[in-house]
C-alpha cells in the first residue's frame, strides 16, 4: 500500500474496513435442510417426500437492497419413485435486478422406494378394514 508510514497505512485500511461495515452485510436466503415443498411421488411406498435445501445461501449485499430480491422456484411436482435421499429434485435462484446472486439445488429429504405387490395389498387391505369401521 506504499502509505508513508504505518500509522497512514492503518488509518486508510480502518477507512476502508468502516465503509464495507456501514455500506454492506450479510443476507441469510435459506439454510440446509430448510423446507421448500413437498413432492407428490407416483408409483411410490409413500405418496409424499419433503424438498428441502442441499446447501445454505447467503450473500452479502449492500443494505436496503435486500428487500429487492425475488426468488424463483424450479421444482418438479410429481416425481416417479424410487427416490433416493439427496436426489436433486430442482433448484431455487435468487436474483435481483435480473442478475442471479445464488442458486441453490434442492433435493429429497429421504428415501422413497417403490411400490411392491405387498404394498399395494397392504394398503387395499387397510383401506377396505377403514370402510367397515364408517
Amino acid at each position: 500500500m506504499k502509505a508513508p508510514s504505518t500509522k497512514v497505512r492503518f488509518e486508510n485500511a480502518t477507512k476502508l474496513l468502516d465503509y464495507g461495515f456501514n455500506t454492506y452485510s450479510y443476507k441469510e436466503l435459506g439454510k440446509k435442510d430448510d423446507v421448500i415443498n413437498t413432492i407428490s411421488i407416483n408409483k411410490g411406498a409413500k405418496t409424499q417426500v419433503e424438498a428441502v435445501l442441499e446447501g445454505n445461501a447467503g450473500i452479502l449485499i449492500k443494505k436496503g437492497s435486500d428487500r429487492n430480491i425475488e426468488q424463483v422456484l424450479n421444482l418438479e411436482e410429481i416425481v416417479e419413485a424410487p427416490i433416493s435421499k439427496g436426489q436433486k429434485l430442482g433448484e431455487i435462484s435468487y436474483t435481483l435486478d435480473g442478475e442471479i446472486l445464488a442458486t441453490i439445488n434442492i433435493i429429497a429429504k429421504e428415501d422413497v422406494d417403490k411400490i411392491g405387490l405387498f404394498s399395494i395389498i397392504k394398503k387395499v387391505y387397510y383401506s377396505w378394514i377403514d370402510l367397515l369401521r364408517t
